[in-house]
């Protein structure tokens, strides 16, 4: 064990972690110098070769991000989600119980495929508008949304990277993510919607008939659609891309492909170099470093020591090593980014699971325990960070920080039980 480069990589960590989890500073050029120390000090004094340090990277976390950053920007242009949106407004023709359900089920549902930050994007202003119309406020609806989201993130090992790169760990693709967090995510959602429904939305105030009529007939669904062919092409092609991913082809692989046939499809009016500034190049490079960072932790000996610390706490007691995953991993993420908590955590669980743990409680509540603790703070999931930046925008009378805060705290609470209560009986039975 390597206890100074160890120490030093921790300091790196800590520091980046410090920048990533704040927006006043550009946390960029911070991961470029971090990374620019870590790889000199590595190749210095950890007898670690370049080679040795690009295998640290996951390429196909990287891979993935690149083109499914492609993909979302083909599926906003064509107005594919917007049109879905707006559709399932139309639906329910101006009753503000089933816009709600309508609206937090959507997000629950399309955020396991979707990047959260992407769909809000497109939901909040049509949550306003919708409101706006109705002559209600729109704050519990985007708050619904907005705590929603986070549920869904833990349904497919594509809805987050934190899931890919779990995934990726294990061996967890579709199959297994829907087998062994389906019923999860079922009753977390149902019962947060419902409590959502009884405890706040019903207090609230209720559209007039007359304002239904007219949301009715200013919503029309077909005017988004700006192109038809591409429209359609775009909707068939992502809807392949996530069945190729479901029936277990690589998902870096199939996204990539996928991305390529997109712009061949629009290569008329839209070329790469038109879209090049839509993609977020520097989270690739700091995850990248981040890659660079928690792996070389393991190489030094870090998670073989913390996990083998744990394995002596929990003595073979399968219940108390997943207690202490739920715990770790929702307090980290409660506070921080969820990502960078995953990757520095990845080869601790997975070294804990080495010593002959079942793994999927542990994996469950891992999984778990990343996504929905950013419910406990706002500054713990960006999603909850732009939708209060776009309730102040709108001047929204009744969603805050204070009321998020507040909410997103008793339902993360909540939410940390189902998931205790679901993982002590899955490893009841299964184990």
């Amino acid at each position: 064990m390597n206890v100074p480069a160890i120490f030093l990589i921790l300091i790196l960590f800590a520091i980046l972690m410090a920048f990533f989890s704040q927006d006043k500073i550009d946390y960029f050029p911070i991961a470029l110098i971090i990374g620019v120390i870590a790889i000199v000090s590595m190749l210095t004094f950890g007898n670690i070769d370049r080679e040795g340090i690009l295998g640290f990277i996951n390429f196909n976390t990287l891979i993935f991000i690149f083109a499914m950053q492609i993909i979302i920007y083909f599926a906003v242009d064509d107005r594919v989600l917007e049109y879905t949106a707006i559709k399932l407004v139309h639906i329910t023709k101006g009753n503000n119980r089933l816009f709600f359900y309508m609206i937090c089920l959507f997000t629950g549902i399309i955020v396991a495929f979707i990047e959260d930050l992407t769909l809000s994007l497109i939901l909040i202003p049509l949550i306003y508008r919708t409101c706006r119309v109705l002559e209600i406020p729109a704050g519990t609806y985007m708050m619904g949304m907005t705590i929603t989201i986070n549920i869904g993130a833990i349904l497919t090992p594509v809805s987050s990277l934190k899931n890919l790169i779990i995934g990726q760990e294990f061996g967890w693709g579709f199959g297994e993510y829907l087998a062994n967090m389906g019923i999860l995510f079922i009753i977390t959602l149902i019962s947060t919607i419902f409590l959502l429904d009884r405890f706040i939305l019903r207090n609230e105030e209720k559209p007039t008939e007359r304002n239904k009529k007219i949301l009715l007939e200013m919503l029309a669904p077909e005017i988004v659609i700006e192109n038809k062919k591409y429209f359609l092409l775009t909707i068939i092609m992502v809807l392949t891309t996530f069945v190729f991913m479901f029936l277990g082809f690589e998902p870096a692989l199939v996204a990539i492909i996928s991305a390529a046939i997109l712009l061949l499809i629009h290569s008329k009016d839209t070329t790469f170099s038109d879209l090049k500034n839509e993609i977020s190049w520097r989270i690739i490079i700091v995850f990248a470093v981040l890659f660079i960072l928690s792996n070389s932790l393991s190489e030094f000996g870090f998670s073989d020591l913390i996990s083998t610390g744990l394995v002596s706490l929990v003595n073979n007691d399968i219940y108390l090593a997943v207690i202490i995953t739920l715990g770790i991993s929702s307090v980290l993420s409660a506070f921080l980014a969820g990502t960078p908590v995953t990757i520095i955590l990845l080869p601790i669980f997975s070294a804990l699971i080495g010593e002959g743990f079942f793994p999927n409680p542990i994996i469950i509540a891992f999984i778990s325990g990343v996504n929905l603790a950013g419910n406990f703070l706002p500054q713990g999931s960006a999603c909850d960070l732009l939708t209060l930046s776009l309730a102040k925008k709108y001047r929204v009378v009744n969603l805050d920080y204070k009321r998020l805060l507040k909410n997103g705290a008793l339902f993360a609470t909540f939410h940390l039980l189902i998931i205790l209560g679901y993982t002590m009986l899955y490893t009841l039975v299964l184990s």
